[in-house]
């Protein structure tokens, strides 16, 4: 082949290099492509609600999840009972899901009140997966009332028990203004119905209007997140009333960044919705700047990306596992209630019928991780998270314990003296008891967040820093900042000291269920 004809390819080849390049962005300027976070598993539900949907060009409800399909929203929720049977259609029709209704409950001191229509909307919507929002409402009592509390807890149970045979969940609707309006009583009364199937909504725009932005939503939403079944979230410029603290995702001051971080540090995978009560603007203009913000959003959070490790089964842990198996969840064995059972299934790792077996131990190491992990214990049982195999949190049923020592759930394992000649009650040091006691009573779930550094050395392998506990939040508490550590703990599964190690749950002290185990590798920055 002459010279020419090589340099004529070679033109033709970069013309249609510059052709690529120049139609892949336009199809990224666009919006068309759709591949933004695609194999992330989080924000990949993400709803709008009729709040945000309805005016007078989009009255009825094809109308409405025809928009919200052509948008690319996964589904819609729908407030009250009319109009439940046009709704299925419409959905079926274009492939979306009905993620939540909308209605009330009230509880007076001649007893609660249902809103009317609940058994009919259940039968009509059978067959569908979604929640049923419920908000509580009161002319007499108030909220810190204790019957008015029983009242509210009867009314739950009540709707729970209704929707149950359906499988369909109730999630509790804190609303600014209503007898249940605090997202911290929502959850309290979630855990105190004894229904598995009742959990809470998180409102952001509630959360704003009765708690205010200086109140610390990081460590809300973490004590809050055994319960949390739904997110809903808005532009907002607080404070103020509703026309500032709910606007479209492209209006307002409020960073909605921290929120979705938190979010996804914690492992939550569910959905989230997009609230538009009271917006002024035409359907067919503001809602599509939201959905365009929110591709932008998740994308800039594309790199905030922690690690789930499975417990549907033991693939990530190292052999032996003894008899750690997986459940669908745990609780206390009716039978001996220092010992757990499970229901069949897969999502929760219980250390075998006796508690008592071999440790886990991942298979991947790291060093500077951020870990959210949850756990339960029944009545005095015990075992422990070890960071790198080496610097123990301490997990224990502490329920009750008014000074919490380091040997105390949420404290830091001492380190131990193994020379010889030093008497037994001199050989621990260096233990750290919780600030404070944030145990949950013996079969609750709870859980672990915490922000650890590894030791760091130099070139010629010179330990130059301690490993640290920079954060441990027990149950939303922060029990532990800033807490250095000469070397491993007690029990460990080195003696040495490395840059990186291992995640190791300890499972011989007594029985335990593990579940939700989210790590993410920390950043030189972070």
């Amino acid at each position: 082949m002459g010279i020419w004809k090589k340099q004529l390819m070679l033109i033709e080849e970069i013309k249609m290099m510059k052709r690529t390049v120049m139609l892949f962005t336009l199809i990224i300027l666009s919006g068309s492509l759709v591949s933004f976070a695609e194999n992330s598993s989080f924000f990949k539900e993400f709803f709008a609600m009729d709040t945000a949907t309805r005016d007078a060009e989009h009255a009825t409800p094809d109308l409405q999840v025809s928009f919200a399909k052509e948008l690319g929203f996964t589904g819609i929720s729908w407030t009250g009972f009319d109009q439940m049977a046009e709704l299925k259609n419409a959905l079926q029709s274009n492939g979306l899901k009905l993620y939540a209704v909308y209605f009330w409950g009230t509880i007076e001191k001649e007893g609660f009140q249902i809103q009317p229509g609940l058994t009919d909307i259940l039968e009509i919507m059978k067959g569908n997966e979604y929640f049923l929002w419920l908000t509580i409402n009161s002319q007499t009592w108030k909220s810190n009332e204790t019957e008015s509390y029983q009242q509210a807890l009867a009314l739950i149970r009540n709707v729970a028990d209704q929707a149950l045979p359906y499988g369909v969940k109730v999630a509790l609707y804190p609303h600014a203004g209503c007898w249940l309006d605090k997202t911290e009583q929502a959850y309290q009364l979630a855990q105190d119905s004894g229904k598995p199937n009742v959990g809470i909504s998180f409102n952001l725009c509630h959360w704003l209007k009765v708690d205010g932005p200086e109140t610390n939503l990081d460590l809300l939403i973490r004590k809050v997140k055994p319960k949390l079944f739904v997110v809903t979230l808005n532009g907002a410029e607080p404070p103020g009333d509703w026309d500032k603290l709910i606007q479209p995702l492209d209006k307002g001051t409020y960073d909605l960044k921290p929120l979705l971080k938190t979010l996804k540090s914690i492992g939550y995978t569910g959905p989230i919705g997009l609230q538009g009560y009271g917006i002024q603007e035409p359907v067919k203009e503001h809602l599509p700047r939201s959905m365009k913000v929110w591709k932008e959003l998740v994308t800039a959070l594309s790199n905030y990306e922690p690690i789930h490790i499975s417990t549907d089964d033991l693939n990530a842990f190292r052999e032996p596992v003894g008899t750690w198996y997986s459940g669908a969840d745990a609780m206390i064995d009716p039978q001996n209630e220092a010992l757990l059972t499970s229901l069949p299934g897969v999502g929760v790792l219980i250390n075998g019928k006796d508690g008592k077996t071999n440790h886990l131990i991942t298979k991947e190491e790291w060093g500077d991780v951020e870990l959210h992990i949850e756990f339960m214990v029944p009545k005095g049982s015990n075992s422990g998270v070890y960071f790198q195999g080496r610097y123990e949190i301490q997990v224990l049923d502490s329920w009750g314990v008014v000074e919490p020592k380091y040997s105390d759930c949420g404290g830091i394992y001492q380190r131990w003296h193994e020379e010889p000649g030093i008497p037994d009650d001199q050989r621990g040091y260096e233990g750290r008891p919780p600030r404070v006691n944030a145990s949950r009573p013996p079969g609750i779930w709870q859980s672990f967040d915490v922000i650890f550094k590894a030791p760091k050395f130099d070139a010629e392998g010179k330990k130059i820093a301690n490993a640290q506990f920079v954060r441990v939040i027990h149950n939303g508490i922060v029990v532990h900042e800033n807490q250095e550590l000469s070397g491993p703990t007690r029990a460990s599964l080195f003696n040495d000291e490395a840059p990186k190690g291992p995640l190791m749950l300890q499972g011989d002290h007594g029985p335990v269920a593990y579940r939700n185990i989210w790590i993410r590798p920390l950043t030189d920055k972070e």
